[in-house]
């Protein structure tokens, strides 16, 4: 019997006879990358890579563990960086939550403590923020503020340019930290958030990884931020295994906070001056 083996990293794909298996194996190597993946050996069932597992189990990272209640848990690429390298282990979560959000938070392990999602939302956040950064220079820099100002002017500009782009991971760490805690509140608030403030704050770190439109002029902000809120809506309904109507409720309650507020100023500044 023939099963078909495929490299989860370039796509290769060979056949190779069942018999050739040396029995209990758990990695292969490709012979066109060279890199090593795991594989999923049943005693009845077909051999398959493990890009092939269900729900992306793979996709999220590999070494599923139980947690007792029925729920199958793993690390992302990121953290299992010992295994898929740095540069493909970040390439492969950022593809992931990108594109894949449900597969990789349905199975997001929880409980092992806030440094790695805090380590890759303040790398990938950081890039992110920098771009966006630098092409808002570009356009200010180049359009009227310089027409009109001398030398100094622009120096100055230099300035506070190169001290925003020192401050942006700063900001960027106190974004998650604030961001992740009052939206954990309010998941509290509507029933949800039930497995902790460090699943929020998974999902809004790992999130971070739609700054990378930052890297586009202009528009990469705006696509950025639409595509975070996507993202954190799928990854922590998934996460918190609730539904989606109470994270939606958790995110328009601060809008709908401003905008009563805004309409009771109205009122008051309307009747005020009659």
């Amino acid at each position: 019997m023939n099963v078909t083996l495929t490299c989860p990293y370039c796509q290769f794909s060979k056949e190779v006879r069942r018999e050739n298996i040396p029995p209990g194996a758990r990695r292969a190597t490709c012979p066109r990358c060279g890199q090593r993946f795991d594989l999923l050996l049943s005693l009845d069932g077909p051999l398959r890579s493990a890009e092939n597992l269900s729900d992306g189990q793979a996709e999220a990272g590999g070494n599923a563990e139980s947690t007792g209640t029925g729920r199958q848990e793993s690390f992302t690429p990121w953290e299992d960086r010992g295994r898929w390298g740095l540069w493909i282990g970040t390439l492969q979560t950022l593809k992931l939550v990108l594109f894949k959000p449900k597969a990789v938070f349905s199975r997001m392990n929880v409980g092992s403590g806030l440094r790695e999602p805090l380590a890759f939302g303040l790398m990938v956040g950081s890039v992110g923020g920098m771009f966006g950064s630098f092409w808002k220079f570009l356009v200010v820099s180049g359009g009227i503020m310089v027409s009109r100002f001398g030398g100094i002017e622009q120096a100055t500009l230099t300035f506070i340019f190169l001290v925003v782009m020192a401050l942006v991971p700063l900001l960027v760490m106190l974004t998650l930290f604030l961001h992740s805690g009052v939206l954990h509140v309010l998941l509290r608030v509507t029933g949800a958030g039930s497995r902790g403030f460090e699943a929020t704050f998974r999902v809004v770190s790992y999130s971070q990884a739609t700054s990378v439109w930052g890297l586009v002029p202009l528009l990469g902000g705006l696509i950025g931020g639409i595509w975070q809120v996507v993202v954190q809506i799928i990854g922590l309904r998934e996460i918190h295994e609730t539904s989606y109507l109470k994270v939606i409720i958790a995110f328009l309650i601060p809008v709908l906070f401003v905008f009563f507020m805004v309409m009771a100023g109205l009122i008051f500044l309307f009747r005020y001056f009659n």
